[in-house]
Parts: C-alpha cells; structure tokens; sequence
C-alpha cells in the first residue's frame, strides 16, 4: 500500500525524517511494517518548473518545430525549440531545464537543433511519466507560478513509501491509522484535525426512510442528507493527492469520499439521493437471481445470500463491495445521501471473492474497520463536502448501533510474557508501553492484567498476542537468542513424520525430484484421467465415485478436492515437456481426499510419473521407463525391510483406464493390494501430444507404512561361503518372473539367500509365445559346508517343483 509522508506529517510531526525517510522505513520494517519502496517524487522532479511561453515561431530550418522564448521566472527566459503543436503564447508549460533527469532516465541537456541551440525541454504527460503516450506538451492552469517548482506545485515534492500491510495490520491501512503508529513508535504526540460545520434547521430522517433489517452483518449504519450540492472537478490539491496514490479524480463528491478512505481507513459512499426509489434504504439481504449493475455496468446476478443497499425498488448497491449505476453521483446530482457504515469483515470478503471484484473498499472491509470511526469518517467528510462542494447539511442524522461493539478484555500475565520471551519484565514499561498501542490496562492482582484492546486492533485477540506485540514495540533485537530451559526430554518425532522423511530420502536417492501440488483440482480434468474409479478402489486405492467439492473455490481450475495424486502429476508432466524437459522423474507423497458432506476422510499415497528415456553412451537399448518406477518401488520396498511383497499380473477390465492394458501390475504387499504401476495409456499420450515413454504409478502409503519403521534384527555373520546357482526355464511370455522366484524361495527356505535374473532371451529355438529366463540364486547355510549332494538334491527339488507348478521345462 502507497503512503504519503506529507499526508502523515499533517497528524504527527516526522519533518526529520523527510529529510531522512530511511530512518523512518528502518523503524517501521524492523516493527512488522516492511517498507519496500521508497519514492522520492521531489528528487525525480529535480530542474523541472513551471514556465511561460512568451513568444512562438517557426524554426528556421525546420518547418514542423516552433522556436520558443519561454519564461521560467527571476526575469529568466530560455530559448526552446519545440516539437509539438498544442501551444500557444501565454499558456503556462512545464519546463525540464539543463540537468534534469527524467522517467526513463532521459537527461536534458543543452543541445542545438538543426543549427538552433535549445536550453531545455517544453514536456509531455509521456516525458513526465504519466502516460504512455502524449502528442502534445502539457497546458497547465493559467494561475501556475512562473518559476516554481512543477513537483511542489503538483503536490509531488512528496516521499511515498510502498507498505506491505499484513492482512492482520488493518489498522494501518490508512494515513491517520499509520500516523498513530508511528507515534506509537518514536513517543511523538498524533492528532486528527476535526473541524466543525453547520447544519440547518432539517432532518435527514425526513428526507430518507432508513431501515436495517440484518444487523448482524451490518452493525452500525450512519446516513446523513445533504442538498443543493454543486458537482464538479476537485480543486487541484486534491486531485494531486489522489493521483499521487493511484486514485483518478472523478467529480468533488467522490473524490472526497476517496479522500477520507485513504484519511482514515473507513469507505463510504455517496448516494444520488433524487435516484433513490421511494426515499427509502433498507440494508437486507439479496433476493435470489436478481440482477445488480455495479456503476462500471457490470452485471451481477445474485444469489440471496450477499448483504446489499436496496432502495424502495431495487438493490443500489453491493454492501462494502461497490455501488450501483442506478444511484451514482453524476454531474446531475443536487442532492447526496452519504453512507457511512461498519460492515462484518466476513461479509464482504466473502461476496467480493464470490464475484471476483476487487475494490479499495472491499479491500478495507474484508480485513476489518473500526466501528467506532465510522461516524468520525460521516463527520469529516460531511464537512469536505460542505465546504468544495458547497451542500447544506441536514440534521438528525440516522446513526443505528443497536449493540455497541466492545472489544473483550483479556488476561495476560506478565510471567506468561517472561516464559515466552525468556527475558525479564518490567511490569510499568509493559503496561506503559501496551497503553502506548491505545489499549486500557487494569491491575487484576499482582503480576496479572486485563487489557482491553481499541476497537481497531482486531489482531489482540488472546494473551500471546500480547507478548508479540510487546517484543515487536520493544525490539526483536533485544530479545536474546537462548534455547528455553526445560526439564523434560524432547518429544519423539511422530511415527508418520519419521517413515514419510524416509520415503522421501530413498525415493530422492534414485534420482527423482519431489513435486508439491494444491490439493485442489479441476474436477472435469481429474475425472478425464481417473476415468472408472472402481478399478482403482480394487487395487487399495479407496476413493469416492465424486470428489468433495468446495463451497468457495477460487476459480474452476481448483474447484474440488484431489481423490489421487496422479492428475496432478501429469499436469506436472505436461507443462515440463512443454518447456522442453524431454525426460523427467517426479515423485508426490499428499494427502488425497474423499467423503460426502458431514463425513470426509483422507488418506496419504505416494504417486510416481517418469517420462523420456536415459540415453547413456554405451547402452544402445533403452529400457521401457515402467520398468525403471517398478524398480525404484522394489528399492524402496528393500529400504523398508519389507519381504512379503510380489508384482501381479492384471486382466485388461481390471486396469485403470489411464494406463496401458498390456503394460500395468499391482503391488500386492503383505496380504493385500495396495498399489498399481504401468506405462501411461496410448490415448491420453496421443492427447497430450507427448513423443516419450511414460509411466505413473500410485501407492497407498499408510498401507505401506503399517508396522513401520522396522527394526532391523542382528545375526551373526555366516562362517561358510555361500554357493551361486543357475538355472534358465523356458516359460511362457505371461509367466512372471515374480512367480517363479516366490516358488524358488518356496522351496529353498532358508538355504535360499538372494534370488536374480541375469538373462531373458526370445527367438532362436525358444518357441513362439514363450521366453527363456535365466535365474542364478544364492544357497548359504550358517552352520556347515555346503556339499555337492545337498546342492544337487535342492536343485531337482527346485526344477521339480516350478516344473510342475508351471508346465515349464529347463532349457
């Protein structure tokens, strides 16, 4: 947010630090308020005055430049030369003389043109920064001083500083509201300037039916009628103000109301009181599909739930959001209704997000005002209006407060802030340095206070909220840096924290970068991918047929709740070979979500999708990218201790419809199914135009991670070598591997150390249909040496068993 120091200077003393606003922004950032920019308007200004064009030729060599004798004050007059066509002798001109330096860095220097020396620059909005674009040289008013200073007569001999606000500061979101924090901080006195006005002998209650029926929304309603107002242009050191903070001058009345918003933190709006129907206002609900016209003839169509301003007929205008066309103050206005309201901060956060409107009001109500400024703000700008627009002001003003918003007292205990700041209190400086933020303090008993926030500090709320506040007006630097003292033993590392920290230190081992996705998803998209659900609740993922949705999404790309990682992912996927990462790894581990309403759940899976192939110097084959993710998941599983575990082979019905039917297993873990891998179905390939091998894979981690971590159990190392083995069985080409080794392990027991396959090979004389693997296993016993007949006897028994089981032969 833009503040004006100037602006500041009128509530509390900081000349010292316009001279040195650095000193200023070291204060307020080392306090919570960071100070991002500092812009010194005067310095950018620096050698540009106003001037007066006191003759006007042709250029002699040159037929679309004018020669100018342009007057800058003292009796001065320079010669320019001038590219534009706007002005004329005695208009008053903004003149960047030798030595300023404009936006865009652009220095002005002495300079002939076409053979006519030019002592300066007559400027443009461009020039000066203010547009992009800009034919013709600026005009300005003709009571401009010759001679002065174009920034001072502007109102930009000015120091701003860019503010970054926390949503929980709302206080400050205002000149007065920062003026009285910075009082806070450096002991100075602050004040605001309330000046007095006079009613005449009418009533505003008269005039204007006012009733507030939701007074829970809307706690506190101010109205007050003024007429025979004269709309027009704000005088020039408003405008300037207002533009010098972003704000476009539009017409006195609104002007000011922009004016006090930005004063003193409170929005309020004025009403062409003429356009109100049946003279009557009436704070209330929405009524479902009415429409409502914001005064930038947007359409809204509302639902009956927002708090709106209704006149006799018809909504007026959206309660803390933005007005209405219908009631807009024009240049036709005589009479005005100015508003001036406290609106629940929940209220208007809600419909301003509901609609995707962004105002300066709605950007004060959301965050919370000052109840008790609201009248202060009616007053103050009532008597603006009186006194630039020339209103007469009514009597009898409405202000309903039904139930006076009190802020509750809370107990803080100064051994409590002591505990929590591990340093000493001195209980007079805190209670002196808490009333300092204008909270009243009473003494409960001995070391024990009730303090009672101002109504503009919604942040204090509880007792730590205190001691943040002490440190921060004390100091973080003076705060030490000291473990506290404790008697106890640090409490164990939550068993979900230990095993996922795992995970995600194995998974990274093998090369795979972690991906964190919203939790939030577009539902069409991720129904697109998932396709039939029930497939995936087959094989351990449970998940809902639909995903819970969320009452208030921020848009319809994240508007329901994720049921799998894997949607995410190959976004994730999309957008990187987009840019032109031809092959990736990527890993999740998330929560994912389902349920209905009244009853959610969610569950922790660990998602996988690698795309492209490693391309190594001497390996002319690639590997199918599936079998890699199969492999990091078997890594895993080995880091995990985990031994009951086997790959299976599924039907094509039974595949998730985003993988590939010939090219998918599920991972069957200790008694159940609790996962799937696979290469990425040709379909959504195609879709996504990728030209590389994929494949994903999900898991149920807390499946996975039952009975984890694992202690590992020592024995002994063995005395006897161990003997290696091989064995080639030629097998059909849907037998998996993994059977044979679970019936290789079966029948060696013990005496079986370590089971791999070294070989497969297809064609030659192995028959068609079928492949030749080639397995060596480890036989080892502990306690004696192995000979040739126990070798001998368990391998018939081996070649028997997978013989039989399997109909397959030794090769």
């Amino acid at each position: 947010m833009k503040f004006s120091l100037k602006w500041i200077n009128e509530y509390v003393d900081i000349k010292e630090y316009l001279l040195e606003p650095q000193k200023l922004a070291k204060i307020l950032t080392n306090t919570g308020l960071e100070v991002e920019e500092i812009d010194n308007a005067k310095e950018k200004f620096n050698k540009v005055v106003v001037g007066q064009v006191m003759e006007r030729g042709a250029h002699p060599n040159a037929d679309r430049l004018t020669l100018c004798q342009v007057s800058i004050g003292s009796g001065v007059v320079q010669q320019i030369v001038c590219g534009a066509k706007n002005h004329q002798v005695g208009n008053k001109v903004v003149v960047a003389l030798p030595g300023a330096i404009l936006p865009g860095n652009f220095e002005i220097k002495i300079s002939k043109i076409r053979g006519i020396e030019s002592l300066g620059m007559l400027c443009s909005e461009k020039e000066l920064g203010f547009s992009q674009e800009g034919e013709g040289i600026v005009i300005l008013d003709k009571e401009a001083p010759i001679g002065k200073s174009y920034a001072e007569y502007k109102g930009l001999d000015d120091i701003f500083f860019e503010i970054k606000v926390t949503p929980n500061r709302s206080d400050v979101n205002s000149h007065f509201g920062l003026a009285r924090e910075i009082a806070c901080l450096t002991g100075k006195e602050y004040g605001f300037p309330i000046k007095s006005f006079e009613e005449i002998g009418e009533s505003t209650k008269n005039k204007i039916k006012l009733e507030v029926k939701d007074a829970k929304r809307c706690p506190r309603y101010t109205g007050r009628y003024i007429k025979n107002v004269k709309i027009g242009p704000s005088p020039d050191w408003l405008k300037a103000r207002l533009e010098s903070l972003g704000l476009n001058s539009i017409n006195n009345v609104v002007d000011i109301t922009n004016f006090v918003m930005l004063e003193l933190g409170q929005p309020l709006h004025a009403f062409d009181a003429d356009q109100i129907a049946g003279q009557k206002i009436t704070v209330d609900s929405s009524k479902p599909n009415e429409v409502f016209i914001s005064f930038d003839k947007s359409e809204i169509k509302l639902t009956g739930e927002e708090l709106m301003i209704r006149d006799g007929e018809r909504p007026v205008a959206l309660a803390g959001v933005v007005g209405g066309l219908n009631t807009g103050v024009s240049e036709k206005t005589k009479n005005i209704f100015l508003e001036s309201a406290y609106f629940v901060a929940a209220a208007v956060r809600k419909t301003s997000r509901k609609f995707g409107i962004e105002t300066d009001s709605g950007y004060r109500f959301s965050r919370g005002v000052d109840p008790e400024s609201v009248l202060l703000a009616q007053n103050r700008a009532t008597e603006m209006i009186a006194s630039l627009a020339g209103g007469e002001i009514l009597g009898d003003i409405y202000d309903i407060y039904p139930e006076r918003l009190e802020k509750k007292e809370v107990q803080v205990a100064i051994d409590f802030v002591a505990q929590q700041l591990a340093i000493e209190i001195n209980p007079e400086k805190f209670i002196e340095t808490i009333k300092k933020i204008g909270c009243k303090v009473s003494v409960q008993s001995d070391g024990m206070y009730r303090v009672k926030p101002p109504g503009y500090r919604h942040d204090l709320e509880l007792e730590i909220d205190f001691v943040e506040e002490y440190a921060r007006l004390l100091g973080f630097e003076h705060i030490p840096e000291k473990l506290p003292a404790t008697q106890h033993s640090p409490t164990p590392h939550n068993n979900s924290y230990t095993n996922e920290n795992s995970v995600h230190n194995m998974v990274q081992s093998q090369g795979y970068q972690q991906a964190i996705n919203f939790a939030f998803v577009k539902a069409g998209f991720q129904k697109t991918i998932l396709g039939d659900v029930r497939k995936l609740r087959d094989l351990g993922l449970p998940m809902s047929d639909e995903p819970v949705a969320l009452k208030n999404p921020l848009n319809e790309d994240v508007n329901v709740m994720r049921t799998s990682l894997v949607p995410s992912l190959i976004k994730n996927l999309d957008f990187n070979y987009r840019h032109d990462v031809a092959e990736g790894r990527l890993y999740e581990i998330g929560f994912v979500f389902d349920g209905k309403e009244g009853s959610y759940g969610q569950e922790s899976r660990l998602s996988f999708v690698a795309w492209g192939s490693h391309k190594g110097l001497w390996s002319a084959k690639e590997v199918p990218v599936v079998f890699e993710v199969k492999s990091v998941i078997e890594s895993l599983l080995l880091g995990l201790r985990s031994k009951s575990w086997s790959w299976q082979n599924l039907e094509s019905a039974k595949v998730p419809d985003f993988l590939h039917p010939g090219q998918s297993a599920s991972l069957f873990y200790e008694g159940k199914t609790i996962g799937v891998v696979g290469t990425l179905h040709p379909k959504i390939r195609e879709e996504m135009k990728l030209r590389c091998d994929v494949a994903v894979g999900e898991i149920n981690l807390e499946k996975l991670m039952q009975g984890q971590p694992k202690i590992p159990k020592f024995s002994k190392l063995p005395k006897f070598a161990a003997v290696d083995r091989d064995l080639a069985f030629v097998m059909p080409i849907k037998l998996t591997v993994g059977e044979v080794t679970n019936e290789i392990r079966k029948v060696g027991g013990s005496l079986i150390k370590d089971i791999e396959v070294f070989d497969v090979f297809e064609g030659g004389d192995v028959p068609e249909g079928h492949k030749s693997v080639a397995f060596r296993y480890k036989v080892q016993d502990p306690e004696t040496t192995l000979s040739d007949e126990v070798l001998l006897s368990l391998q018939k028994k081996v070649i028997d068993s997978i013989s039989q089981k399997f109909s397959i032969t030794v090769r």
